[in-house]
């Protein structure tokens, strides 16, 4: 386990985390691109939620999320009261713009992160 979870604050949480990455596996069957959801290392155990311990964000450990090969991380800030706070980290980043909102208030991707994964539609 990689941190205390508490009942049902953590419940809502990781849903919502859960939720997030499955509206991303939809979006993504969609598209073509350069990204994709690895799901490899998934276990017979389950998703593994993890919290970085540095600003308390949640991701899920084994379902690595790939850019033209380069792994980058997913997360969803601790107790957002957003319908979709997935976030990604952009590597390329350099004006501010480190970190990228995966969806827009309504479940659909954003155009920074369509851009980040060198999307266009099928």
């Amino acid at each position: 386990m990689s941190y205390v979870r508490t009942i049902p604050r953590d419940l809502f949480n990781e849903a919502n985390l859960l939720k997030c990455y499955g509206q991303l596996w939809l979006k993504l069957e969609g598209l073509r691109c350069a990204a994709e959801l690895d799901e490899d290392e998934l276990r017979a155990d389950g998703f593994r939620i993890v919290q970085s311990p540095s600003d308390g964000a949640l991701t899920i450990a084994n379902l690595p999320f790939r850019v033209a090969g380069e792994q980058l991380r997913l997360w969803r800030p601790l107790n957002s009261r957003e319908p979709w706070p997935l976030w990604c980290d952009n590597p390329e980043g350099g004006d501010g713009d480190e970190e990228v909102e995966v969806f827009t208030a309504e479940g659909e991707l954003t155009p920074a992160f369509l851009r980040l994964i060198g999307a266009e539609a099928a």
